[in-house]
């Protein structure tokens, strides 16, 4: 009995719930059907208004009335037409965007370069992949390097020798030029492959030339080159591109020490003049001019050099047989000092030039000079920007600023400091090249991928003359 009440109450129990459930459904459906019915109708209602409002919208005598009262005033008139320009440079605005922006990107080319990747790292100095440089105005020469020379100072500049002051250049120059890779190479000889609309300088496609750069600018030991019409010029026609490379920059820098001495072939005709390593790239420009004017020249070098250096025309060569001769220039005894003793068994000079870099006493060496004799330092000098902080970076900043301002004015170009290097300057090396009263003096060639070596061979003591990259 109990077992059949107690299901007789769970089948009321059940019953009525699903009776509950079945009118709450029946009630929500019935709801739901009500909105949709009203949702529909104010759907229709609004489309029937819209097309009521568009009908006298669009009604030409309505428009026409509207734009007569719109019109009739002047101000809304200017605001018309005002809108109107707005709308139309908008447009073309946006057009043009979308042009530039669907524009095809087309690959960047790129080039075979010797360049540094660090000013730290002691294997900074790779062969890479740069961009080949674009014409930067009209009168820009392109050139295909044949063959660039790498000298002490590409040495300087791949650890970070005025890395300040052209930071500070490139950062005002008006195309964006990564500090690295910084390319290497200071003269180059090529051929050229382009020249600018606006060169007057009567180069044309195909003419062999060479050039050389400052120690501020991009260097040319890459496949291809742009530089200012003025800095390139025809190389002499008796030497090959390897010779040719050899001699911009180093003799730029010493025919211009030559000249701010005034020392020519009227000048120089008995002066006693000595050069400190003339197996340098610029101490054997100034070994064989000199001794081409009628100086009496006196020489240092190693050992092995003297054949080259005496046939340079140098009379009287002071050598060195160790491996390490740079401690015979200068001790901490410095009367005990090779170089010192070979000097004083010697009349006084009236020119030293110091070619290499050495710790040398200015005041020292004054005692071997006549009394208007002058020490001539031919090594590019040490930079204090190099080692500026925040404020001293903020004012070389603000003078870099005022002088590309001033250049922009009066047309000028800027120079920071360096050789004068000019057209002018390559065409009087190709005539002492091509009269025979110069010499190139190529000591190694080394193929790009040899930049290694051909670094450490530049540091060298045994180096003579220059040390050449080929690109062919």
């Amino acid at each position: 009995m109990a077992t059949e009440s107690g299901l007789r109450v769970v089948r009321q129990y059940s019953d009525e719930g699903r009776n509950l459930a079945m009118r709450a459904l029946n009630e929500a459906n019935s709801e739901a059907g009500t909105a949709l019915r009203s949702a529909w109708t104010n759907f229709i209602q609004l489309v029937q208004r819209l097309k009521t409002t568009a009908r006298e919208v669009l009604d030409p005598t309505v428009l026409y009335e509207e734009l007569r009262i719109f019109f009739r005033d002047e101000i809304a008139r200017n605001n018309a037409f005002a809108i109107l320009i707005g709308l139309g440079f908008g447009t073309t605005g946006g057009f043009m965007l979308g042009m530039w922006l669907a524009r095809p990107h087309l690959p960047t080319p790129i080039m075979k370069s010797i360049a540094s990747t660090s000013f730290r790292d002691p294997d900074n100095v790779v062969v890479c992949q740069t961009a080949v440089p674009q014409f930067q105005s009209s009168s820009d020469i392109l050139v295909r390097v044949r063959a660039a020379s790498l000298n002490r100072i590409d040495r300087r500049i791949a650890f970070g020798y005025g890395r300040t002051l052209r930071r500070m250049i490139r950062s005002y120059n008006s195309t964006y030029d990564p500090e690295l890779p910084l390319v290497l190479g200071r003269s180059c000889a090529g051929i050229v492959e382009a020249v600018g609309n606006g060169s007057k300088s009567g180069l044309e496609i195909g003419d062999e030339v060479w050039l050389a750069t400052q120690w501020y600018e991009p260097g040319v030991a890459s496949e291809f080159v742009v530089v200012p019409e003025t800095r390139v010029s025809r190389k002499p026609f008796l030497i090959g591109f390897e010779g040719a490379a050899s001699l911009p920059y180093s003799g730029s820098i010493a025919l211009n020490l030559l000249d701010t001495h005034r020392l020519n072939e009227h000048t120089s005709k008995g002066k006693r003049i000595l050069v400190q390593d003339a197996c340098s790239p610029v101490g054997c420009v100034i070994t064989q001019l000199a001794h081409k004017w009628g100086a009496n020249v006196a020489a240092t070098c190693h050992t092995r050099s003297v054949p080259v250096i005496n046939n340079l025309g140098a009379a009287d060569i002071i050598t060195f047989a160790n491996e390490h001769f740079r401690s015979n220039f200068i001790d901490v005894n410095v009367d005990k000092s090779n170089f010192i003793n070979e000097l004083t068994s010697r009349e006084k000079f009236n020119f030293i030039f110091l070619t290499t870099r050495l710790g040398y006493d200015y005041k020292f060496l004054e005692k071997f000079l006549t009394k208007d004799g002058v020490i001539v330092d031919a090594v590019e000098p040490e930079l204090s920007t190099d080692e500026y902080g925040v404020v001293g970076r903020f004012f070389l900043g603000t003078y870099v600023r005022c002088r590309k301002a001033v250049a922009f004015l009066f047309r000028t170009n800027v120079d920071w400091g360096g050789p004068h290097l000019c057209h002018l300057v390559l065409e009087r090396l190709a005539g002492f090249v091509n009269d025979e009263s110069l010499k190139t003096l190529v000591d190694r060639v080394y193929t790009p991928n040899e930049v290694e070596r051909a670094l450490e061979h530049i540091c060298s003591e045994k180096s003579i003359g220059s040390t050449i990259i080929t690109f062919r």
